[in-house]
């Protein structure tokens, strides 16, 4: 009688070597993926407050991403609307203004390649290209009722920050990791 031995299926263990090329591939893929979350940025459209720098408000900007600003204007009590864009270097562009009336503080002339029309009893001048790295702007009191126009929702500028005080705009670099956790500011 013959003895036989089950036979064993099972895949001999991969050389130590092998094991050690793995684990070091997974760590340094590990790595790269990490750096890159803290490395890469996208722009943010982030409003602080002038007095502490403390921010209010903050939203992911795409190139090209559009918003804009509307109040009243105070001595001809009309509504003003600048438009502004984000360009490929990560700055406002004020493109347009739409107003019903002239008055003090509005352009009077046009410059460069800017254009004038009247469309539906406003005024617009358009093609402005004015270049902005930020601007402050002190959120009206009694009638400016300054707004941000941003993706269809309209944000009070008195929400953000108290009437009276001045806030800055600009364009902030927002590290893709604190964007995927999150940490995006909106109110106070």
């Amino acid at each position: 009688m013959m003895y036989l031995t089950p036979r064993v299926w099972e895949r001999a263990p991969a050389p130590v070597f092998l094991r050690i090329w793995l684990w070091l591939i997974l760590f340094v893929t590990v790595v790269a993926v990490a750096i890159w979350l803290w490395a890469s940025t996208i722009p943010a459209l982030t409003i602080r407050q002038v007095a502490d720098g403390q921010v209010v408000f903050q939203s992911r900007m795409e190139k090209n991403g559009r918003f804009s600003l509307t109040y009243i204007h105070s001595i001809h009590r009309t509504p003003i609307e600048e438009r502004f864009f984000i360009n490929e270097k990560r700055q406002m562009v004020l493109d347009s203004m739409i107003f019903e009336s002239y008055g003090v503080g509005i352009p009077s002339s046009l410059e460069g390649n800017e254009t004038f029309r009247m469309e539906n009893g406003k005024m617009r001048i358009e093609n402005i290209h004015r270049t902005l790295d930020m601007f402050e702007l002190r959120i009206g009191q009694v009638i400016a009722d300054h707004k941000l126009l941003l993706r269809d929702q309209v944000i009070p500028l008195s929400q953000l920050s108290m009437p009276g005080s001045a806030v800055r705009f600009e364009i902030s670099s927002l590290n893709i990791w604190v964007y995927l956790k999150g940490v995006l500011h909106f109110g106070r």
